[in-house]
C-alpha cells in the first residue's frame, strides 16, 4: 500500500492510546517507504517525522500548536474557517513543511512535519546544511561523508509548497526501503503544553507528553 493509500484509509480518533498506535504504524511508511524528488536535482529523505492532530469539533482532540485549523476564540468559537488541504499537500509554516492528511468529512486536521532530513543531489552526494568558510554565509554544502540536517525551515531553499500529487516539479517517490533498527516515539521538539484548548499560548515550563515523533536509526 502506498503513503497516499494510507493516509487516505486513516480516519482519525478520539482517543490519544489509538491515534498513537496509528501514527507509530504510520511511521515507518515515511522514513522507509520514499522520498521527496525535487526536480532531477534532489532527494529528500524524512528521517524524523512529527505527526499533528486536531480535531475541529468540541468534543475531540485538540492540538492547538497545529498552523492550519480553524481559528477560533478562547471559547472555541469559530473566528475563521480555514479550507481543508487535499492528502498529500506540501504546507509550509513557521517550523517547516507538513505532508498533510486532513479530512472535511470528520473534521479534523492531520499532518506530518519533516523535522530532520538527509538530502542527496544527482551525484549521489550529500547535501549538509553549514557555514561555507570562504564567503561566511551558510548553505546547503555537498559532501560525500553521510549526514542529515536538523534545520527543518531550511528545506524553503529546496521545496516550494506545492502538492506533492500535482506538481511536477516536487514529487514524492515510493521506494521502499529495509528497516534493520527499531523506531522508538518521543515527544515532539519544542512543543508544550498549552493553556487553552483552541489557541496556542504555550507553557513553556511543560512540555507536550504527546509521543507523537519518530526517527529512522538506519543511515540512507
Amino acid at each position: 500500500m502506498t503513503l497516499k493509500e494510507k493516509l487516505l484509509k486513516f480516519n482519525g480518533s478520539n482517543d490519544e492510546d489509538e491515534l498513537l498506535k496509528m501514527f507509530d504504524e504510520l511511521a515507518p511508511s515515511f522514513l522507509y517507504g520514499g522520498f521527496i524528488k525535487v526536480r532531477d536535482d534532489y532527494q529528500v529523505f524524512i528521517r524524523t517525522v512529527e505527526f499533528y492532530f486536531h480535531s475541529e469539533k468540541t468534543y475531540g482532540i485538540h492540538d492547538p500548536i497545529v498552523y492550519h485549523r480553524n481559528i477560533r476564540n478562547r471559547e472555541g468559537r469559530i473566528l475563521h474557517e480555514q479550507p481543508y488541504f487535499p492528502t498529500m499537500t506540501l504546507h509550509a509554516h513557521n517550523s517547516g513543511f507538513d505532508i498533510t492528511f486532513e479530512n472535511k468529512d470528520e473534521k479534523y486536521r492531520a499532518s506530518a512535519l519533516i523535522r530532520t532530513y538527509e538530502v542527496k543531489d544527482k551525484q549521489g552526494n550529500y547535501l549538509i546544511w553549514r557555514k561555507d568558510e570562504e564567503s561566511g554565509n551558510y548553505m546547503f554544502q555537498s559532501s560525500d561523508i553521510y549526514g542529515f540536517n536538523t534545520q527543518s525551515t531550511y528545506l524553503y531553499t529546496l521545496l516550494n509548497g506545492f502538492s506533492l500529487e500535482t506538481a511536477n516539479d516536487i514529487q514524492w517517490i515510493e521506494e521502499p526501503r529495509q528497516q534493520t533498527l527499531a523506531i522508538e516515539p518521543r515527544p515532539r521538539k519544542n512543543v508544550f503544553k498549552s493553556e487553552s484548548e483552541w489557541k496556542y499560548i504555550p507553557v513553556k515550563i511543560n512540555s507536550c507528553e504527546r509521543m507523537w515523533s519518530f526517527t529512522r536509526k538506519d543511515e540512507i
